[in-house]
């Protein structure tokens, strides 16, 4: 891969299979990486992207016409990997749909920033597509559209609710992911569904 386009049609390639994304752009095995010691996602990851590639395959976005949102979930404790799998997804979706727009929280400031979103910039830096993105503590961009293609961490907090709303990417992907959900207020999911109702939705 010499080029950015070249890059963008092997990427695109993936834009139906999260599993095979996640399989073919991070450095599995490679030495001198912090992914030598390892061969890629554990047996439930490669259930859940799977899954996940099967359900956007059946919906069939055609760029235009709104679909029904994708809803995956994960019960379990701690340690399995979640954070890792939302940095998968986030970094999925942000190269694979352009001007898409996230939103990424969690059951509390700490979980979101030490956990989750680390999990995000971690991953990000080792991803294929990771000089397409800037991203700090605030956000994760495309580097020539700021404002259309990006994604960004938000607390949780029912007095933040107004941050969920308004999300919309008509011709893209609007996606949420929420970690440790079970301490996220009601009122957080009501005003997340806003961002449901038109493109090729998703919700984690």
């Amino acid at each position: 891969l010499t080029t950015d386009e070249q890059l963008a049609d092997f990427v695109g390639g993936y834009a139906l299979d999260p599993l095979g994304f996640v399989q073919a752009c991070y450095p599995w095995g490679e030495k001198g990486t912090a992914l030598e010691n390892q061969e890629g996602p554990d047996k439930w990851q490669h259930e859940f992207l799977e899954k996940l590639g099967e359900q956007v395959r059946a919906n069939a976005f055609d760029g235009a016409t709104p679909c029904l949102p994708i809803r995956r979930a994960v019960s379990s404790g701690h340690g399995p990997g979640k954070s890792t799998m939302a940095a998968w997804i986030t970094n999925w979706v942000m190269s694979t749909r352009p001007h898409c727009r996230g939103t990424i929280t969690a059951n509390s400031v700490q979980q979101l920033e030490t956990k989750t979103w680390a999990a995000i910039q971690k991953w990000t830096k080792l991803c294929l597509t990771g000089h397409w993105f800037n991203i700090n503590s605030a956000k994760m961009y495309q580097v020539d559209n700021v404002s259309s293609w990006f994604c960004a961490p938000q607390s949780s907090k029912e007095e933040n609710s107004e941050a969920f709303a308004g999300q919309h990417a008509a011709d893209s992907t609007s996606f949420y992911i929420f970690d440790e959900d079970s301490g996220i207020p009601d009122l957080i999911h009501e005003v997340a569904e806003g961002g449901l109702t038109d493109g090729e939705p998703m919700i984690f």
